[in-house]
């Protein structure tokens, strides 16, 4: 996509999701420098790369403005197409990698906000079998426990085993 202005330039980036941008420092309007920061300011395109060209501005002074700036690479003039065609390939490769992990991490996320839900899912289902089954044998055992003083003294050690046993059974069903 080729803009001729750094007022199209921005349209396009508004209306285009771009990877990396070539840009000349020498611009009508807006000079390159100027357009990296209005670039840089904006939220979504904070990390987008920025190789800056330029046939003019070749001083330190010039270059060290462009990184300041954010550049990811400063190419002066006259352009070695090799040169620059896999530079373009490395950040572009670097786009597409920095894509996947985002959305690879927003995949994580969501993974991780299931098992959280499954192991509350797990967690109330056992609280409700541990009240319904659990529950039931110990008041079970206790209404057993509670009616041995008013039994007869023949019948106080059968109804001894018997909240035995029901605790045993409780006791088992805690352990499974």
């Amino acid at each position: 996509i080729k803009a001729h202005s750094a007022k199209e330039a921005l349209e396009i980036l508004l209306q285009t999701e771009i990877a990396l941008v070539l840009m000349d420092v020498s611009m009508p309007e807006l000079d390159g420098f100027e357009l990296a920061n209005l670039i840089r300011g904006h939220p979504r395109f904070q990390d987008i790369a920025i190789i800056f060209i330029s046939a003019v501005h070749l001083a330190d002074v010039d270059r060290v403005k462009a990184y300041e700036r954010g550049a990811a690479d400063y190419i002066s003039v006259p352009v070695i197409p090799e040169l620059l065609r896999a530079k373009v390939r490395v950040f572009l490769d670097l786009y597409r990698k920095t894509k996947q992990l985002a959305t690879l991490n927003q995949e994580l996320r969501h993974l991780s906000g299931r098992i959280l839900a499954s192991q509350e899912e797990e967690r109330r289902r056992i609280a409700r079998e541990l009240h319904d089954s659990l529950g039931q044998e110990l008041c079970l055992a206790k209404m057993v426990a509670d009616g041995i003083p008013q039994r007869s003294p023949e019948s106080k050690d059968a109804a001894a085993e018997e909240v035995s046993g029901l605790i045993d059974h409780a006791i088992q069903q805690v352990r499974s």
